[in-house]
């Protein structure tokens, strides 16, 4: 006869299997990590004098093979250093690099080059017999060999030079190999053993939270006005509503430095973040703090809620899980800019779905008087702000629709009540139509009918030459109108690296394309997402049912209708493919997370979303925080 003590006793020993085997999983994983990144690949340490801040490019590539932009390091060069190092690929695997100096019309002065890999001999480049291993390739107009280095005089923003490379293989010292593995397999026992209170109900979710959060004060902190995407506009466009609670007249000229090169102003698209960030930079007035700084705080206020959320809500932090896997989520809360809140007010709505004892789910059980009354409201006016979003959230805003619908319909959680449920969704969301409509209303009698007429007008007149619409279209920017100038989606897709650009400036893309991480940082990253989505989508297929396994194939399919608007956007109107376009997936998996995370083995979940946020943090202080433009002291 089985006791429930017996019973106890029983799980107790299936959860310490479960938890050695997992633990044995991690260790194996961490040490092949290990291996991949940091032995099995080429160490390089360059020394070059730069008299502009500049780029130093190492290509690499198999005999007969193109050097290509997939098989490439880069390390940013600024005036008064000279050492850089980073990591390359394994040695064994090329035969010649590329060597792009400088990346501007002028001198630099290269030093030398190191590349150190286990197990083979060191190749140095640091002495004029070395240098005449350097072959000039292309926009070389002069190398001659001084007593400070190889002075290289370019003709034009990208010169390189050849190096053939014959790896010499010594063999691995195994023995010190296998003490780096143990010593990494203890590390890791001691960090699942001490962080497991951790796992419990995911309370590592806000410290994780409170970590990004410090990060996003000291990157709004540090860094120097109009560093980041477009800053300037929103800027311009957030101040306006410090000091006014209506839309401006379009042709209003107190808002010319709103326009963007353009001829496009932000106050004209209708986003109502302006107005909130506006308002909420009104408050902060007697702090006295720099115009753009206080401008920027309402964003990294905003982040600082979903931390606060998570700290006494289970369902916030399965909400909040997505938002810790990109180091460019964080990113956009640390600048002036929609984008934020637009993800902000995304995020609040999925919790409220996925959290059975939210506002929005007490409302529609018509959980007494205070519940029905607030919900109306507060409700209301999140529905209203929803659809004065960015294009690009209304996949979200169906997804969340659709989802009410399944929840309604073929769940048991509003059964016994399925008409009153309707009714007040119902009444909530011709409230917040009705806010679109007062916003759209207000416009209207600022502007009149020909509003469209209008803005049409000012573009004309305030766009640089290449973007005005009478341009040309051969003498407009390249970037615009690719299919009209005859380029094919395969070229786009191959040729212009769309997807690759999308995906890395959705893992660590920052200031106006300048800042990207190494090759291995992005092939990481990848892969290990792969997995998470993998593991993720497949896991609620196979064993959240049917309502599960439709919700899925739904987050799956609204997204990639996104991903093929954004491609088409960029294919038709203008080449811009940015990350932050498809961030409304986030809070998508974010209501996949919350409400089906039970079919989800959760170590294993855990495990992925730790690798991500480790890869994240390491972008964002190693990239991010040290090589973003800061103020001049």
């Amino acid at each position: 006869m089985v006791t429930d003590q017996s019973f106890k006793d029983l799980e107790i020993q299936k959860s310490k299997i479960l938890f050695t085997l997992f633990t044995i999983f991690v260790s194996i994983v961490s040490c092949a990590l290990y291996y991949h990144v940091f032995v099995s690949k080429a160490f390089v340490e360059v020394e070059i004098e730069v008299t502009k801040k500049s780029d130093i490019k190492i290509y690499f590539a198999k005999p007969g093979q193109h050097y290509s932009e997939k098989r490439m390091s880069v390390a940013r060069t600024e005036p008064g250093k000279e050492k850089y190092s980073f990591f390359l690929a394994d040695i064994a695997k090329f035969s010649k690099l590329r060597l792009d100096t400088h990346s501007y019309e002028g001198e630099a002065i290269f030093k030398g080059l190191t590349i150190q890999q286990e197990g083979y001999e060191t190749i140095t480049i640091d002495s004029p017999d070395d240098f005449k291993q350097l072959q000039p390739l292309t926009q070389i107009a002069d190398s001659t060999t001084g007593s400070d280095g190889l002075r290289v005089l370019s003709s034009g923003s990208d010169p390189n030079f050849e190096l053939v490379v014959v790896p010499q293989y010594i063999g691995l010292d195994w023995t010190w190999l296998a003490f780096r593995y143990f010593v990494i397999c203890g590390i890791v026992v001691l960090v699942l053993r001490a962080s497991r209170v951790l796992v419990v109900e995911l309370r590592f979710v806000p410290v994780l939270l409170f970590g990004i959060w410090m990060l996003i004060v000291t990157m709004a902190g540090i860094s120097k006005e109009n560093a980041h995407p477009d800053e300037y506009v929103h800027l311009s466009a957030t101040n306006y509503y410090s000091d006014n609670w209506l839309p401006p007249e379009i042709s209003d000229p107190t808002i010319d430095n709103t326009f963007s090169v353009y001829g496009i102003s932000r106050l004209n698209n209708g986003e109502v973040y302006y107005l909130f960030a506006g308002k909420f930079n009104k408050l902060l007035e007697s702090f006295k703090l720099s115009n753009y700084l206080g401008l920027r705080i309402f964003n990294v206020f905003l982040f600082g809620c979903i931390f606060f959320y998570s700290l006494k809500n289970v369902t916030v932090r399965l909400v909040a899980l997505p938002l810790l896997i990109s180091p460019q989520i964080w990113y956009i809360f640390s600048y002036c800019s929609s984008d934020a809140f637009a993800l902000f007010i995304a995020f609040v709505a999925a919790w409220q779905f996925a959290d059975s004892k939210s506002l929005l789910n007490s409302y529609l059980r018509g959980d007494g008087w205070l519940s029905r009354i607030a919900g109306f409201v507060l409700l209301g006016i999140l529905f209203g702000v929803l659809f004065l979003l960015k294009k690009n959230y209304y996949p979200f805003i169906a997804l969340l629709y659709l989802c009410l619908a399944v929840k309604i319909f073929f769940t048991e959680e509003f059964y016994l009540e399925r008409r009153g449920v309707i009714v007040r969704l119902l009444v909530i969301t011709l409230l917040g139509v009705a806010i679109f409509s007062a916003r759209a209303g207000v416009d209207y009698i600022v502007n009149g009918p020909d509003r469209q007429a209008k803005i049409e007008t000012l573009q004309e007149q305030k766009a640089l030459p290449v973007y005005k619409p009478s341009t040309p279209l051969e003498e407009k920017h390249p970037f615009l109108l690719r299919k009209a100038r005859g380029t094919t989606w395969q070229e786009i897709v191959h040729g212009d690296r769309w997807g690759e650009i999308c995906f890395e400036s959705s893992f660590g893309v920052f200031g106006y394309f300048t800042i990207s991480g190494s090759l291995i940082y992005y092939d990481l990253v990848r892969w290990t997402g792969i997995c998470l989505l993998v593991f993720v989508v497949g896991s609620i297929m196979l064993r959240g049912g049917v309502v599960g396994g439709g919700t899925a194939l739904s987050v799956v399919g609204l997204s990639l209708a996104l991903i093929c608007a954004s491609f088409y956007h960029s294919w038709t109107v203008d080449f811009q493919p940015q990350g932050r376009y498809l961030f409304p997936i986030l809070p998508m998996f974010g209501i996949l997370c919350g409400w089906h995370h039970r079919v989800v083995h959760r170590p294993i979940l855990i495990l992925l979303v730790s690798v991500m946020f480790l890869l994240s943090s390491y972008f964002f202080v190693f990239h991010g925080l040290l090589r973003i433009s800061k103020p001049l002291l």
